[in-house]
C-alpha cells in the first residue's frame, strides 16, 4: 500500500522510516542495524522490504540479512563492521525515544500522516487522508 501511495503522491508524499525494535522480537534490534548497515550502502529500502517481508525466517536466523545483503550486491564486510557501529545502535534508541515520547500505542510498522494515525490501515483512509491535508 505504501508503495501505491508514493506512486500516486509522487510529489506530495514523502516517507520517513524510523527504527522502533520490539523487545518482544530477540531479532529486532539486529535487524534493524541489518537495516542501517544496509543503507550506508544505498540499499536501506532493498534491505527493509526483505526484512519485513520475512520476519518469520529471521526469528529462526538473526543473520539471514547477510544472505539478503549478497543478494543485494552489498559489501558484506563492510556490512559486517557496520552492524558494530555504536552510532547504528545509538540512531536506533533515538528513534524508538522519538515514537515513544508521542504516546501512541506501541507497535510496529506504525503509520502516521503528518504526526497523526489514521483510524485505519486501507489505501482509501490514507488517501482521503492525503487529499485533505494537499487541499489545504
Amino acid at each position: 500500500m505504501i508503495d501505491e501511495i508514493l506512486a500516486k503522491y509522487p510529489n506530495d508524499v514523502k516517507l520517513v522510516i524510523k527504527n522502533f525494535p520490539l523487545s518482544s522480537h530477540k531479532q529486532a534490534n539486529k535487524a534493524a542495524l541489518y537495516a542501517l548497515a544496509a543503507e550506508r550502502q544505498g540499499k536501506y529500502i532493498e534491505m527493509y522490504k526483505k526484512i519485513f517481508g520475512n520476519y518469520q525466517q529471521l526469528k529462526k536466523d538473526e543473520d539471514l540479512p547477510l544472505q539478503y545483503a549478497v543478494e543485494l550486491g552489498l559489501d558484506i564486510e563492510q556490512m559486517k563492521r557496520d552492524i558494530t557501529d555504536p552510532a547504528l545502535q545509538d540512531r536506533i534508541q533515538r528513534e524508538a525515544a522519538q515514537l515513544k515520547s508521542t504516546g501512541l500505542r506501541m507497535a510496529v510498522p506504525k503509520f502516521l500522516i503528518n504526526g497523526v494515525e489514521p483510524p485505519k490501515r486501507d489505501l482509501d483512509t490514507y488517501t482521503g487522508i492525503i487529499d485533505g491535508i494537499l487541499k489545504n
